[in-house]
Parts: C-alpha cells; sequence; structure tokens
C-alpha cells in the first residue's frame, strides 16, 4: 500500500469511527441539552430581568469591581482552613462537589452580570461535561501512572545532583503559595506557547480554542493527551521544586478559582488585577480569532511571563470580541467525539476549511513569523 492509499484509508476509518461513535453520542448530547438542563435553563432566565434591571447601577459596578478579590481572599482562608483539618489533597469527588458549589455561584452571576448575553447560550454544555469526565478517567488510569513513573525516574537520577532545600519554607505561606503559582506558570507559559507556534501541537491544543463562548465551566475542555503530554513536559522541572504540600494544595485550589474567571462570562472591572492574573478580559483576547490577539496572553494564571517576554495583550480603552473560536476553520467539530479525533483528523478539517475559501486567520501562527507580532500590536 503506498502514502496515498494509506492516507485515503486513515482518513475513512476514522471518518467511520467518527461516524459510528457519533450515532450515540450526539443524541446523547442532545437529550442532555433539550430536556436534562431545561431545568438548569429555565432557574437561570429568572435571573436575567434582574440583571437588566440592574444596568447602569451603582449595585452593578460593586459587583464588578468586588467579585473577583473576595473569591481570591476567601480561597486563601478556606484553602489553609482546610489544612488545619488535617486536608492536604484534592480527591476527584472534592473535586467535583467544589465544581458544583461553584456553579451554585458563578452560573448565576454570570446571568446577572453577563460580559455576552450570546455566551448565555448552554447547548455546548453537555459537550463539555462529556469532556470533563472522560479526561478524568483518561488521566486516572493510563495518563498519571504514566507521569508518576516518569517524574519518579527522573528524580531518582538527577536529585542528587541539583538537590531539594531549595524551596523558602520560612516565608509566610501566602507568599509562598503566589511564588509557587509564579514558577508553576514559568513553564506552562512555555507549553502554552510551544502549542500556539507549532502546528503539530496546534493539533491538541485547538480543542481548548473550538469553544464558541466562553463561560465559568469550559476551561476544562481539552483533548485528553494534551495534559499527557504537558505532565512530561512541565510537571518533571515542576517537581524539583519541592515545595511543601499544604503550599500545593493551597495553589492548587487558587488554580481552580483562577481557572473558573479566567473562562467565566461574568463582566467584571479588575483594574490592576488585570495585570497580574489571567482574567477574563485578557484571556478573551487569547481566544481571539484574529493572530495578533489570540497568540497572547499565555499564562494559565499569572501574567508575570508575558509581561517580561513581551505577549501580553490589553489595549487600553478597547473591549475583547465575544466572536471567539478556531478562526480559519468554521467546519471545526463541536460535538465530544469529533473532538476526540481532532489531532488525527486536522488534515481532512483543514483542507475542507481551506475549499470553504475562509480568512487566512488563525490563533495558530508559525514560530517564525510569532516575534512580527509586537509590532503588529502596535499598530492595532
Amino acid at each position: 500500500m503506498n502514502t496515498k492509499s494509506f492516507s485515503s484509508y486513515y482518513i475513512k476509518s476514522l471518518t467511520a469511527v467518527e461516524n459510528y461513535i457519533g450515532r450515540i453520542t450526539r443524541p446523547m448530547e442532545q437529550f442532555s441539552h433539550k430536556y436534562l438542563l431545561a431545568i438548569n435553563r429555565w432557574l437561570l432566565a429568572k435571573v436575567d430581568p434582574i440583571g437588566h434591571a440592574i444596568e447602569g447601577t451603582i449595585f452593578k459596578k460593586i459587583l464588578q469591581v468586588s467579585i473577583f478579590p473576595v473569591f481570591m481572599v476567601l480561597t486563601f482562608v478556606v484553602g489553609f482552613e482546610l489544612i488545619e483539618h488535617g486536608y492536604t489533597r484534592t480527591t476527584f469527588v472534592g473535586l467535583v462537589l467544589m465544581l458544583i458549589l461553584m456553579g451554585i455561584i458563578f452560573a448565576p452571576l454570570e446571568r446577572l452580570i453577563p460580559f455576552s448575553r450570546k455566551w448565555l447560550d448552554d447547548k455546548d454544555e453537555p459537550v463539555d461535561v462529556m469532556v470533563f469526565f472522560g479526561n478524568f478517567f483518561f488521566e486516572r488510569y493510563l495518563a498519571l501512572p504514566l507521569q508518576l513513573a516518569t517524574i519518579a525516574l527522573v528524580i531518582d537520577k538527577i536529585s542528587p545532583i541539583i538537590g531539594y532545600d531549595i524551596w523558602p519554607v520560612n516565608w509566610n505561606p501566602v507568599v509562598q503559595v503566589l511564588l509557587l503559582l509564579t514558577v508553576n506558570d514559568f513553564f506552562r507559559y512555555w507549553f502554552h506557547r510551544w502549542e500556539h507556534e507549532n502546528e503539530f501541537m496546534w493539533r491538541w491544543h485547538s480543542v481548548h480554542h473550538s469553544s464558541e463562548r466562553l463561560y465559568w465551566f469550559n476551561g476544562n475542555r481539552r483533548h485528553p493527551f494534551e495534559p499527557l503530554i504537558e505532565g512530561f513536559v512541565w510537571a518533571i522541572p515542576l517537581s524539583f521544586v519541592k515545595a511543601p504540600v499544604e503550599v500545593v494544595f493551597v495553589t492548587g485550589l487558587l488554580t481552580t478559582v483562577l481557572s473558573r474567571f479566567q473562562h467565566t462570562n461574568m463582566d467584571l472591572i479588575l483594574g490592576p488585577f488585570d495585570y497580574l492574573f489571567s482574567s477574563p478580559k485578557n484571556h478573551r483576547y487569547h481566544h481571539s480569532k484574529k493572530i495578533h490577539e489570540g497568540n497572547s496572553n499565555y499564562g494559565g494564571d499569572v501574567m508575570l511571563w508575558n509581561l517580561l517576554f513581551g505577549t501580553f495583550y490589553l489595549p487600553k480603552g478597547k473591549q475583547p470580541s465575544d466572536d471567539i473560536g478556531v478562526g480559519d476553520m468554521p467546519n471545526y467539530p463541536q460535538n465530544w467525539i469529533g473532538l476526540m479525533l481532532v489531532p488525527f483528523t486536522y488534515k481532512r478539517i483543514k483542507q475542507e476549511a481551506e475549499q470553504l475559501n475562509v480568512s487566512p486567520e488563525t490563533n495558530q501562527l508559525p514560530a517564525e513569523e510569532f516575534f512580527e507580532i509586537p509590532n503588529r500590536r502596535k499598530q492595532a
């Protein structure tokens, strides 16, 4: 079998798999949206009149300014309180309960002070839920054992050379958490940037950018292979930091909270926080369909590394667009099985998109062109 025949057979096989599994999963997605989310949609719609009523009021302004810092303080308070009671790790059940609690708080607030009312449409929520649970089982039973084994092997070989005593354990615990958050994000920054600059890596990461709206839950929309690769690339060097388990625990809670805010549809006013953390406003630019906006703000939690390496983008007097997604692929899959197969069907999707004569703009950019972006940003 020659290369052309194999490629044709490969594409046909993947298409057959996608169609076969899709016959089961797509009706599940449609049923979940139409019936299972109906009560949730009805309850949240009750908030809409209040949202319209508070437009232009001082009450709305107070909410916009105070919600983020209040949550930040509560995260530290609750995190260290849990440590006092012996909790130093997050179980899957605990994570789900925390996400449910956040949803009970975040979802109504997104209806009360929405950035975009277009983003209130919950048609994609069943897919995001399926991605979340599917990724959990993949990570727990395949990715995590591989990562732990690799990390243990690397540490055993290298740790005698570099030593362990590098963490400032005598510093204030809050400062230690913020330090770990920043160190952690250094590795995440470069991995994330690589995913945008390299087309092969973009195949996996584009699943995250397939979302056509941002809301509190869909930060979890990721292909399961992405965190698998990520674990080897930045979890291994991070393992040498050796921060105390209590600091790691609170940092994990803070990362979870920040990721909810990063994708929230709340119209918040954060002022200097937009320059310190990965905030709703600067992250909306990261999800833009435009090259000079999308290839920026790579920080998962903090903005320090973007500011240092010239990839921070937050123009004054301007608001990000609510038209987001994979800019050059209007045919990009929006169902679960389609998203899971994207890294393997990417070439076909790209070819089909080119036949649609769409704009050449994309969220992904070749590395040789990437460093021209700062000049384009100044002109924008």
